[in-house]
C-alpha cells in the first residue's frame, strides 16, 4: 500500500475531525475521496503530507510515518489544493524556472507538453490568472517532476467544463505511473478514471473499495406490484430510500447480487411482481449514501 493509516484521529479543540480512520490506498490506484462538505477530506489530505499532525493513530506514506516526512520525501509526493498560494509577483515562466531547480527528476519535456496542452502563456503574471488557469498551473507543477504519489484536493472546483476536461486529460496522461488521491464534488468528471472509492462522513470512513465492486452492488430498483402493498416492517436495511405508492415501489438496493436473487427477495415480501433494476453512476451512489446517513442521524429525510 502506498498510503496506510491506523486509527488516525485529528482534533481541533473539542471537535474531532478525523475519527480513527483505517485507510488503505494501493500503489497505482486512482483513489477518490467522497463525502459532503465537512466530512474531513481536506484535513485527511493535509495530515497525509504532514501539514497537520494527528492527535492519535498514525499514517504511512511511501512506507514512512507522515510525522517523519523529510524534504527529500516530497520529491516523490505532489500536493495540489484549490486554496494553494502562488508567488503572485512571478510570471508563469519564472515560476517554472524556480520549481525546476527544486526537483532533480523534473521532466522538462513533460512540463512543456502540459503547458502547451493547458494553454499557459509564459509571460502571464500569476496574479492575473483566473481560478481555472491557476489550477492548471499548479497541476503542471504537481505532475512535471513525476511524483509517485499525487494528492489533489478539489482540483476541479470552480472550473468551466472545457478546463475540467483539460485537467482530466492531464491526469490521465500520468495515471499509469502515478498513484492519485483526489477529492472532488465533480463526480461525473472523475468517475471514468477512478479505480477506488472511499466515502467519508463527519470524520468517519464509511466505506472503501474498488469502484467496480461498489457499482456492482448498487442498483436502482423499480417494482410493479400486483396489489397495493405496504413496506415490510422492519424493512431490509439494504433497501435505501424506499418509496411505495399504490402498485409502484422504488428503492436503492445496496447489496445487489443478481436479478434472480433480487426477484426472490421481493417475491417473498410482495407476491407476484415485475422487477426492473438499473446501474447507478458515482454521483447517484454518493447522493444516496449522503441521504441515508442523514436519515439515520436525524430520523427524517433531508
Amino acid at each position: 500500500m502506498i498510503i496506510e493509516s491506523e486509527q488516525l484521529t485529528k482534533r481541533f479543540g473539542q471537535h474531532t475531525v478525523l475519527k480513527q480512520l483505517n485507510l488503505q490506498v494501493p500503489e497505482g490506484a486512482a483513489y477518490a475521496l467522497l463525502g459532503s462538505n465537512g466530512a474531513g477530506k481536506s484535513t485527511l489530505m493535509r495530515t497525509l503530507v504532514n501539514i497537520l499532525q494527528p492527535d492519535s493513530g498514525h499514517a504511512t506514506v511511501l512506507g514512512k510515518n507522515t510525522r517523519n516526512l523529510a524534504p527529500e520525501d516530497f520529491n516523490q509526493i505532489g500536493f495540489v489544493s484549490e486554496s494553494q498560494v502562488l508567488p503572485e509577483r512571478l510570471r508563469i515562466s519564472d515560476y517554472f524556472d524556480y520549481l525546476r531547480a527544486l526537483y532533480p527528476q523534473w521532466d522538462r519535456a513533460l512540463e512543456r507538453r502540459l503547458r502547451a496542452n493547458f494553454d499557459l502563456p509564459p509571460e502571464r503574471m500569476l496574479s492575473k490568472l483566473s481560478h481555472g488557469m491557476r489550477m492548471k498551473t499548479v497541476l503542471v507543477a504537481g505532475l512535471a517532476f513525476r511524483p509517485k504519489l499525487l494528492i489533489l484536493d478539489e482540483p476541479l472546483s470552480g472550473m468551466d467544463t472545457l478546463t475540467r476536461d483539460e485537467v482530466i486529460d492531464g491526469l490521465l496522461e500520468q495515471a499509469q505511473e502515478t498513484t492519485i488521491v483526489i477529492s472532488s464534488h465533480e463526480l461525473a468528471e472523475i468517475e471514468h478514471f477512478t479505480s477506488h472509492i472511499a466515502f467519508m462522513d463527519k470524520g468517519h470512513l464509511v466505506l472503501q473499495e474498488p469502484i467496480e465492486s461498489l457499482q456492482a452492488h448498487f442498483r436502482q430498483v423499480h417494482v410493479t406490484l400486483s396489489a397495493i402493498k405496504t413496506l415490510p416492517s422492519p424493512r431490509p436495511s439494504h433497501w435505501l430510500s424506499p418509496q411505495i405508492e399504490g402498485h409502484s415501489l422504488q428503492f436503492i438496493e445496496s447489496e445487489y447480487q443478481d436479478h434472480q436473487t433480487l426477484y426472490q427477495q421481493l417475491s417473498k415480501h410482495f407476491g407476484a411482481i415485475q422487477v426492473e433494476e438499473f446501474p447507478m453512476g458515482l454521483r447517484e451512489i454518493s447522493n444516496v449514501l449522503i441521504r441515508n446517513l442523514r436519515l439515520n442521524e436525524y430520523g427524517v429525510a433531508p
